[in-house]
């Protein structure tokens, strides 16, 4: 006789959880749901989560609602169910119930996704939980992550441990340096240029070491992080290297542009004007063009605007022009001061220009 009631609960189960599943998708999930969900027995819970896993909005639910009310063992099941749903944890796509399956995860399973959590949304709370629960682990971690991570995983894994404030500190130098050293070897150009911006703050001297293969990179990034810190540290050295590659017409163009740049940006006027006078007038136009940019930025020394002036390439000439001008010249670079007559001018005609301008 106690069959067909043990039947009826067991239809009833089944029709409180189809209710259930629908409500919680249709975004109308009853107070309290998460709660009584918890405390089901786990064949119960198993065929809800079943109905819910299948999609977005259930996967959302069981994230924000349930997993934070299950006890650990659960919790850390869940969780690893939860993971194998790639899309969910998207960079592209922000969701604050992603970080909840970091924290519910086993450090062992949590270790072993590292390589793929570090390029999602959830890559600051990897970080962060491994930093509080595990830190001994942390950089072999790092290390996993940027062996076997995307390229985006690589990147928010140095961008994360070496540059956010929350984890100044979590890596000694030497496990600083080592992630480094592996980045700057990185297949992925925004990474090596990223690890270059960060080795010139970490570890200036490695990028003086290797020099000549830092600033033939295709990385524009890390050409000039090498070159900051070559002048920084060997200033007369890093110039003659500059001055050389430059003057290499068998190096790779972005590379001269790269070393005419350092020069430019590291040497005086006096220094460099000399060397801009001779790059204005290059055959090569992107050359002289960023020779022209530095006379007209920070180097306005007549002898390069008066080179300039003779260029081949007229965007060269047009800012020789503008900075000879002698009405509007620049006086540093040899032309007269904004509004200046021309030394050809004669007084009555400049006072002519002077009486119109006043009665404009």
């Amino acid at each position: 006789m106690p069959q067909p009631a043990r039947e009826g609960e067991a239809s009833a189960m089944d029709d409180r959880i189809d209710d259930l599943a629908r409500a919680i998708l249709a975004g109308e999930a009853p107070p309290g749901a998460g709660v009584e969900v918890a405390a089901w027995p786990a064949p119960r819970r198993r065929a809800l989560l079943a109905a819910l896993s299948q999609s977005a909005p259930g996967r959302r639910w069981l994230r924000g609602e349930l997993l934070p009310r299950l006890p650990g063992r659960a919790a850390a099941a869940l969780a690893a169910r939860l993971i194998g749903y790639p899309a969910d944890f998207s960079p592209t796509h922000r969701d604050r119930t992603t970080p909840r399956v970091v924290a519910a995860l086993s450090l062992a399973e949590l270790r072993r996704q590292a390589p793929f959590l570090a390029g999602g949304n959830a890559a600051s709370a990897l970080w962060e939980r491994l930093r509080d629960a595990a830190p001994a682990s942390l950089a072999a971690v790092a290390r996993g992550a940027m062996a076997r991570g995307s390229a985006l995983a690589r990147e928010t894994t140095l961008t994360l441990l070496l540059l956010d404030p929350d984890f100044a500190g979590a890596l000694t130098p030497p496990e600083r340096r080592r992630l480094l050293a592996a980045a700057l070897q990185d297949a992925a150009e925004e990474v090596r240029g990223l690890a270059g911006e960060l080795t010139l703050d970490h570890w200036p001297e490695r990028l003086v070491e290797e020099g000549g293969r830092w600033r033939r990179d295709s990385s524009e990034r890390l050409r000039m992080a090498s070159w900051d810190a070559a002048f920084a540290l060997e200033p007369a050295r890093a110039a003659e290297e500059a001055a050389a590659l430059l003057a290499d017409e068998s190096a790779p163009l972005e590379a001269r542009r790269s070393a005419l740049v350092a020069l430019g940006s590291a040497l005086p006027t006096r220094e460099v004007a000399p060397l801009l006078a001779l790059a204005v007038t290059h055959p090569e136009p992107l050359l002289a063009q960023d020779a022209a940019n530095l006379l007209w930025s920070f180097h306005r020394a007549p002898v390069v605007a008066e080179a300039a002036a003779r260029s081949p390439h007229e965007g060269v000439r047009a800012i020789a022009e503008r900075l000879l001008h002698p009405e509007h010249g620049s006086p540093a670079a040899g032309g007269s001061r904004p509004g200046a007559p021309s030394p050809s001018d004669d007084l009555y005609e400049q006072f002519r220009r002077e009486l119109e301008r006043e009665r404009e």
